[in-house]
């Protein structure tokens, strides 16, 4: 019994100095100068000298965002799409509307009294021109505007000229403003003409109104609308994607440029 066991101390001896032997003779990681710090501690993981399991042989797995930015590309273009076709839906209207027998005559209703306006003013003021006070006003003024030109800027002499100047101006511009008030033609065609703008002008602000009611608008501005939030969420979309790519990134960094410890048998 006591040989037996010295006979099996024997071999596991043997057995033990080949395996270190073994061990002695595997190359060690370049740097490691045959230390090897203790496992853990805020080391990364373990892997033995000489494998091919380590991080430099991993490849990192990249999330793909190309998916997102496809989709938020043809997003963003659906939308463009939409208002564009808006734009060009609102533009035919309104130059249909300006060309309507409604609109139109209106627009002639107007010229016609704005016409109607200009040649009562036009009799008024060659009436005045016959008019020597009116006519000694404008030769005044032209006097000062004359001597104006021929005296030097911020003298005493070219404020005082420009001061009479304008005085002769004012008192010209009241006999006009007198005569105009004074005359019952120009006072009907000035009441005709406002008359007729107002006209107008009510009916194009009535068409404005109605026109975001045209069950073509309605339809095309929902659909604007509809790719505004498709466009809102594929953005967001793209946003996590992003997000999730620079996370997995991240983690891919970390577990391969980690501090990895390299194990090797008999150090």
């Amino acid at each position: 019994m006591i040989g037996r066991s010295l006979i099996a101390k024997v071999f596991l001896g043997l057995v033990t100095v080949g395996a270190a032997s073994a061990l002695g003779d595997v190359e060690r990681p370049p740097g490691h100068n045959g230390y090897m710090p203790w496992h853990g501690a805020g080391f990364g993981p373990v892997y033995p000298a000489g494998v091919s399991t380590g991080p430099q042989q991993q490849q990192a797995q990249v999330y793909d965002i190309s998916p997102a930015m496809g989709q938020a590309a043809f997003a963003e273009a659906e939308f463009d799409n939409r208002w564009a076709g808006l734009q060009v839906l609102l533009e035919r209207a309104r130059k249909d509307f300006q060309i309507s027998a409604e609109n139109l005559a209106a627009r002639n209703d107007y010229d016609a009294a704005q016409r109607t306006y200009d040649a009562a003013v036009e009799s008024v003021m060659a009436r005045l021109w016959s008019d020597p006070q009116y006519k000694d006003l404008l030769e005044k003024r032209t006097e000062e505007q004359i001597a104006l030109k021929s005296t030097g800027f911020g003298t005493g002499l070219r404020y005082a000229v420009a001061a009479q100047s304008m005085r002769y101006s004012a008192m010209a511009t009241r006999l006009e403003a007198v005569a105009l008030s004074n005359d019952p033609a120009v006072q009907d065609a000035r009441m005709r003409l406002v008359s007729a703008h107002e006209r107008l002008s009510l009916k194009e602000k009535q068409f404005e109104s109605q026109l975001y009611h045209q069950p073509e608008v309605v339809a095309a501005r929902q659909q604007m609308e509809t790719a505004r939030a498709d466009k809102a969420g594929a953005d967001g979309y793209l946003r996590g994607a992003l997000v999730t790519r620079a996370d997995q990134l991240n983690l891919n960094y970390q577990s391969i440029s980690g501090n990895n410890v390299y194990w090797a048998p008999g150090l």
